[in-house]
């Protein structure tokens, strides 16, 4: 289940990060990083440290499998609701990056590359933790 999660979200940002047109790599990461900055608001702060070390760290999704697992049950439970929900029809993220869809709407590039151009503009951002875990995250080495 967290994984598919993931997979929803991973896939909501490559979309919206391989779509380029009126704004720089650097506006499109902050406008998403806004999208997905709505999230802190649905977890507890224990949860957002799980984000802070996947974005950090040199195997991004290995650490966060393991600091999920870490958390208490019910914790991570609202991690992965926090996270499901984004793709819910309505919800306020899902509604944020559609707006952002329409605003930079372009021809797709690749996923991997898109998210290597995420990374590199929200490398030195603060308060990108979430957005920058779950790009990191979705790349290949």
């Amino acid at each position: 289940m967290k994984r598919t999660s993931l997979f929803i979200v991973i896939a909501a940002a490559l979309f919206m990060g391989s779509c380029k047109s009126g704004g720089s790599d650097a506006e499109i990461a902050t406008d998403m990083c806004g999208c997905f900055n709505m999230l802190k608001d649905s977890m507890p702060k224990e949860a957002m440290v799980v984000f802070e070390k996947a974005a950090a760290a040199e195997k991004p999704q290995e650490t966060f499998g393991a600091e999920i697992q870490k958390l208490d049950p019910e914790t991570a439970q609202k991690v992965t609701a926090a996270l499901m929900g984004t793709a819910k029809e309505g919800s306020p993220i899902n509604n944020c990056l559609k707006e952002l869809d329409k605003k930079y709407k372009t021809a797709a590039s690749s996923d991997q590359e898109a998210a290597k151009r995420m990374v590199a503009a929200l490398k030195d951002k603060k308060g990108c933790d979430i957005m920058l875990a779950l790009m990191r995250m979705n790349l290949k080495k």
